[in-house]
């Protein structure tokens, strides 16, 4: 009896789906970095015209922290049936904050310790470091005394597990499974070249709405993907959603 694991069916979809995702972005996932985080992002006009951004629900403790995610029906990746309503990890998501004077100035120093922005940027520092400073301080920014512009949500992060695959799985809105996938009706020469290689024609159906640089529902950009978005090697994939009012990136986040 052999001491090897059994061959999955599980293997095979894990399989297949990290084939097409580097089809997807052009290059086999193995090329990048394996022990670096990911992250899958929702961003842009739409958090603020739906007033995404100041939503309460967000700043929960148990959202903060990472304990439950957040769920909002007006972030969507396609309005069309079939794709899932994104869930969202507030402890990773990014926030900027305005520290009034009223503050204590060590929670001022404490968001600069940990903010990704410069030094002349208002603080943006994600969720989890959030949780940490404001409790460590005593500060409340759900307070209906503050200021409007204390805080607001600039990035959301989709939930994921971290890593690359599953970054651009949740960014692609593919669940934990084929049967998860969205059949899309063949497009123009452009996007079926696009996706050609794709082994999986379940996955290769559903990459469809996810490859057309023309798209006005959701248009991949792959020249920031080549250019702007890789001097550092961060940006992975990206996406601006109808016609320019929400954009979805995957970006590597950490070592």
């Amino acid at each position: 009896m052999s001491d090897l694991p059994a061959h999955t069916a599980d293997d095979d979809w894990r399989s297949s789906l990290t084939q097409a995702l580097g089809v997807l972005v052009g290059r086999p996932l193995a090329d990048f970095a394996p022990d670096a985080r990911y992250a899958a992002y929702y961003s842009g006009n739409r958090l603020h015209e739906t007033e995404s951004y100041r939503d309460p629900e967000w700043l929960e403790p148990a959202a903060l922290t990472g304990r439950t995610s957040v769920s909002n029906e007006n972030l969507l990746l396609l309005d069309e049936i079939g794709y899932p309503e994104p869930r969202f990890d507030a402890s990773r998501s990014l926030f900027e904050i305005d520290t009034p004077a009223a503050f204590p100035a060590a929670f001022a120093e404490d968001l600069s310790s940990v903010s990704l922005s410069g030094p002349d940027d208002l603080p943006i520092v994600r969720g989890a470091d959030l949780a940490r400073s404001t409790a460590r301080h005593g500060v409340d920014l759900t307070s209906a005394d503050l200021p409007e512009g204390t805080w607001s949500l600039v990035m959301a992060a989709i939930v994921s597990d971290g890593t690359l695959p599953d970054a651009l799985r949740v960014a692609t809105g593919i669940g934990e499974g084929p049967d998860t996938l969205v059949r899309c009706a063949e497009g123009g020469t452009e996007v079926e070249a696009a996706i050609a290689a794709v082994e999986h024609a379940g996955i290769r159906a559903h990459l469809r709405a996810f490859c057309d640089p023309d798209s006005h529902d959701l248009a991949l950009c792959p020249h920031d993907m080549r250019e702007a978005g890789n001097e550092d090697g961060a940006l992975v994939a990206k996406w601006e959603g109808a016609v320019d009012q929400y954009v979805i990136t995957v970006q590597r986040v950490g070592p």
